[in-house]
Formats: C-alpha cells, sequence, structure tokens
C-alpha cells in the first residue's frame, strides 16, 4: 500500500475546474466512455462521473463503450445496478461531440477514442499519463491510486454531493476489483474512499455482483487452462486456446499467481479474432504494466500496473500456422523480459487421471 492520502483539496480544486470547463461548452450532451470491453473500475468510474455531471452541474451525459461485455460480473453489475450503457462501433469523428474518457486515456488502443484526431475534453484515470492526455480541457491522471472509482468518490464529497445506493454499490464495487478488495496497489485514499463508500452500500447487492451464476462453458475453459498450464521455475504460462468465456483470462492468471512460489503468471487465449492476454506478478524488480506494453509493442494494445496488466492483439490477418507462432513468440519473449528465458518448462499438471 502506498502512503498517498485522500485530498480533498485537490479534488475540490478539479471540481471547480470542471465546471467552469463545462460552463463554457452549453447544453450539449456528453458521451462519457469507458475503455474497450470495460471493467468495474472502468464502468463505475463512468457512471459516477455521469451522476456528479447531472447532479452538480445539470448537465446531461450517455454512457458508451468499445468491445463487448463478457464477464459474469460485469454483467451482473450493469444488471442490477441498472446502468445504462451503450455499445459503440465507433464514434462520431466530428470535434464538435465533447467526450469524457474515464480510466482511459487517448493514445492507449484500448478505447474507441484512439482514432479520433480531436482531443477529448475530459479525461480521468489512474494510469500513467499520456502525453495525448495533456491535450484535454480537463484532466486528473493520479497514477498513485489504486482506482478510478477512487477518483470520483473524491469528486463526490469534494463537490457535497452524496451518492445513490446504486452509484456507491458500483463505485466501491469497482474500487474493490480494482484493488483486489484493497490488497493490491492501493493507496491510503483508496481505504479512505472504501470506508466512506461502504455505510451507503447494499452489502447484499454488491455481494450478488461478486458471486454470478456461471455457465458450463465457464467451466470448460477453466478446466483447459489449468490442465494446461506450464512451470517455468517461479512462472506459471498458460495457453487456453479458443474460449467462450472471454472472463476465464483474468481469473486464471490470478489464480495461478497463488501457486506456491509462484511470483509471475500469463494467460493468453484467443477469442473474437483477437489474442487476450492477461499477468499478474508479484516481483519488486519488474513491473507487470510496463513488461506487457513491452511484450505486446506495437502489434495491439497493453495497459496495466505494477501487479496487474492486460493486453490483446488482433488475429484477423494471421493464419493457423502464424497465429501458433505468435504465442511462442509472446511466451519466449515473455520469459526473456522478465529474465527465466533458461528455466526448464514443467507441466503444473502432471496426470488428468481421476484417482477413485
Amino acid at each position: 500500500m502506498n502512503s498517498l492520502r485522500w485530498d480533498l483539496s485537490r479534488s475540490s480544486a478539479k471540481v471547480d475546474s470542471l465546471g467552469a470547463i463545462l460552463d463554457g461548452q452549453g447544453n450539449q450532451r456528453i458521451l462519457i466512455l469507458c475503455h474497450n470491453n470495460p471493467d468495474p473500475d472502468s464502468i463505475a468510474g463512468a457512471y459516477g462521473l455521469s451522476f456528479l455531471l447531472n447532479k452538480k452541474f445539470g448537465v446531461r451525459s450517455s454512457l458508451g463503450y468499445g468491445g463487448v461485455v463478457t464477464r459474469a460480473e460485469n454483467k451482473a453489475m450493469i444488471h442490477r445496478l441498472r446502468i445504462k450503457m451503450t455499445s459503440l462501433t465507433d464514434i462520431h469523428s466530428s470535434g464538435n461531440q465533447r467526450i469524457a474518457l474515464v480510466d482511459a486515456q487517448p493514445g492507449t488502443g484500448n478505447n474507441l477514442f484512439s482514432s479520433r484526431e480531436a482531443p477529448p475534453l475530459i479525461v480521468i484515470d489512474h494510469h500513467p499519463l499520456r502525453k495525448l492526455s495533456l491535450k484535454a480541457d480537463f484532466r486528473d491522471i493520479r497514477p498513485n491510486y489504486g482506482s478510478t472509482s477512487t477518483i470520483v468518490t473524491e469528486y463526490l464529497v469534494a463537490a457535497g454531493v452524496t451518492p445513490t445506493r446504486s452509484v456507491a454499490n458500483a463505485l466501491l464495487y469497482g474500487l474493490k476489483t480494482d484493488t483486489n478488495s484493497l490488497g493490491r496497489g492501493a493507496s491510503k485514499a483508496d481505504f479512505s474512499a472504501f470506508s466512506y463508500l461502504s455505510p451507503l452500500t447494499n452489502p447484499r447487492v454488491v455481494g450478488w455482483i461478486e458471486k454470478p451464476p456461471l455457465s458450463l462453458e465457464y467451466f470448460e475453459d477453466f478446466y483447459r487452462g489449468l490442465s494446461g498450464t506450464i512451470l517455468y521455475r517461479d512462472v506459471a504460462v498458460s495457453y487456453l486456446g479458443k474460449i467462450k468465456s472471454e472472463a476465464i483470462v483474468p481469473e486464471l492468471a490470478d489464480l495461478l499467481l497463488r501457486i506456491d512460489c509462484v511470483c509471475w503468471s500469463l494467460c493468453l487465449a484467443e477469442s473474437n479474432e483477437v489474442m487476450i492476454l492477461s499477468m499478474r506478478s508479484t516481483s519488486r524488480k519488474n513491473k507487470a504494466g510496463v513488461v506487457m506494453h513491452r511484450l505486446i509493442g506495437r502489434s495491439g494494445s497493453a495497459g496495466g500496473h505494477k501487479e496487474s496488466a492486460g493486453g490483446a492483439i488482433p488475429l484477423s490477418s494471421m493464419a493457423p500456422a502464424e497465429r501458433q507462432e505468435l504465442i511462442n513468440k509472446l511466451i519466449s519473449k515473455f520469459l526473456t523480459l522478465i529474465n527465466r528465458k533458461n528455466s526448464v518448462p514443467k507441466p503444473f499438471v502432471q496426470s488428468t487421471e481421476v484417482q477413485v
């Protein structure tokens, strides 16, 4: 946990700055854009910002995202909390459309804004600053915070706006997922946000979102991923092939990191003509986010933090042989980046026979 504290004075100044910018924008609706295939923190941050814009400034907004929502928990969050979001294939190229990027930044390749020439109006994120974000009228980038939900929660408190139970539920769940229940990359600000939000939430609803029913396809993918895991000394790597449930990739990466003596995990899978990657680490020497960016390079999009990272590489133009070569290259390059190139591979599951 880093020592960065709850900073209401900073957030109060940011809210004032946001209000001044909105005053000069007229009554046009704002499109609040999550990153592609949004996770709970991105969804919650967008939902909370929409609530703030309406209650504090009387500004209307809509929520949009690229890609799909596949993870059972994320679907349950949107459905149970009645969050109105629209799946988009693109956004207008016109510079007149007002756009807020939440839990995302221009130039990262993981959101629909990446191909747009005009800068966004608003950028709020907790990932490292990207140069293109400097062109936004309003930006608040706090890489020392564990979640974007914490930033938006601070805005609400600084603005004197109490979130509804639905908004509080969303922000708490977004905060919990991005910090692994305050156990991963959480700052004191995240703990303060958690303490503030907890009395405003419905624990039963949050619990239901965290443990929704799972499909048989999920367990089929899970079994294949676990049985195909290879250990390279203290590194666990799993290629799942073509999957039916994208949710399994980050969840399996989380689980593999819990293997005794393992400090790195990498999971790869194919879904909808995209190679999906998820990385986890407890290493003090290398940051997962940095490793993921170097691993993917310009072939796709990547993002992450010290302990977790994700990425995606388009596959539509690749033949089967090229895809297999890509998998081998990614695993080899990953092991090289973390100095495990010469580690002897060992199957995690020695036998699939069931003893009765």
